[in-house]
């Protein structure tokens, strides 16, 4: 399909839609077109470095099985954002992985109707499944039941185990190594962010953490050597309850995961810790960690990883804890918190990680500053 890559909801038209749907075997009869089409936008404040956009289709003709919803997604409008969405390359990530990956990862996400991109021109567009009649999109900010966050490491856990030390990573050689990222932010970002972070939400910091954050991207950068060391899966790197829908009455799936921007391969309890550490508020959290800690290596063995003892997986756990807290010192210093949700979003994941740092004496596993 040969159609110019749409930058925003107002540049799609029925034409457009209909062409889309039928590359793509959605519209299926030669008498079906997409008529007009109605626009909301949708997932204000949950963190997306993107714009969303639910399209209520009206057909003509015969389109039986036609979606009549589908969501729009195109780069942020917000510049602030898209540059750094452009310099880590997220758009075009996403855009790879539901080409080439996203049917081959171990747990369900929606189904990808159309995607296009243009690099040169920075115009990025997926059209995708809305899983909303199906679903019940998970909520970062009210937290989770444990049986809910259990089905997400379980979930989590066949994704890392479908991937771990995989032989097929070099066909795959657009998805970048996490450390890499790593690297490239804390020499190219932290010094700077850190200070406007704790301007921000230093009161939010224990003073041990505190004290800590002026060297911690020294810390974090020698302890990527042993990072390295470790086995590599595809991870999400941004798992947590606003990109998972919740399978309702006869849903095909339980549980569904969207939002693959900052898909990488890298350490797997990156994000188990991540999700952990958000997912309740600290004291169920603390309550909750050993069992889902546990389910998420039953299942990684169950699914035939060897040569990953439990021991090993806390210690990485409590590394990955503190290497989110760097990641988050960064984005939180650069990223626009539009609105009151997205306010709330960001204080409830530092503070979840701030606790679970402290319970887990996370500070200690990393290497002293240089």
């Amino acid at each position: 399909m040969d159609q110019e890559i749409p930058e925003s909801p107002a540049q799609l038209t029925p034409e457009w839609l209909t062409a889309a749907l039928r590359a793509d075997g959605a519209i299926t009869r030669d008498d079906a077109t997409v008529t007009s089409f109605d626009a909301e936008t949708v997932g204000e404040g949950v963190g997306f470095i993107g714009l969303l956009a639910r399209l209520h289709l009206r057909y003509s003709g015969d389109a039986e099985g036609a979606p009549p919803t589908v969501i729009a997604k195109f780069p942020s409008q917000a510049e602030g954002a898209r540059a750094i969405g452009k310099l880590y390359g997220v758009y075009e990530r996403e855009v790879r992985f539901y080409a080439e990956i996203g049917d081959d990862v171990g747990l369900t996400t929606p189904h990808c109707y159309y995607s296009a991109m243009d690099i040169d021109s920075d115009r990025y567009f997926l059209l995708l499944e809305d899983m909303a009649a199906s679903g019940r999109v998970g909520d970062q900010v009210a937290g989770c039941s444990e049986e809910e966050a259990l089905l997400a490491v379980t979930e989590l856990a066949k994704l890392h185990a479908s991937w771990w030390d995989s032989s097929a990573f070099p066909e795959v050689a657009w998805l970048p190594r996490g450390s890499d990222l790593v690297r490239a932010l804390m020499q190219a970002l932290y010094p700077q962010s850190s200070k406007a972070f704790t301007e921000e939400f230093g009161e939010r910091l224990t003073p041990e953490i505190a004290a800590a954050m002026a060297t911690l991207d020294q810390r974090i950068l020698a302890s990527l050597p042993e990072l390295e060391t470790r086995p590599e899966t595809v991870i999400h790197a941004d798992y947590r309850l606003d990109n998972m829908f919740f399978g309702i009455d006869r849903a095909p799936y339980e549980l569904a995961v969207f939002d693959w921007q900052t898909t990488n391969r890298s350490n797997g309890p990156y994000d188990l810790a991540y999700f952990v550490s958000g997912c309740m508020a600290p004291e169920r959290r603390r309550t909750s960690e050993p069992r889902l800690i546990q389910a998420y290596h039953d299942v990684l063995v169950e699914r035939g990883v060897r040569g990953y003892p439990f021991d090993e997986l806390m210690e990485d756990y409590g590394r990955s804890l503190v290497l989110a807290l760097a990641i988050m010192t960064v984005s939180g210093a650069t990223l626009e918190r539009t609105n009151e949700r997205a306010v709330k979003l960001w204080e409830g994941l530092l503070d979840g990680l701030v606790t679970s740092i402290t319970d887990h004496s996370a500070l200690a596993l990393l290497p002293a500053a240089p």
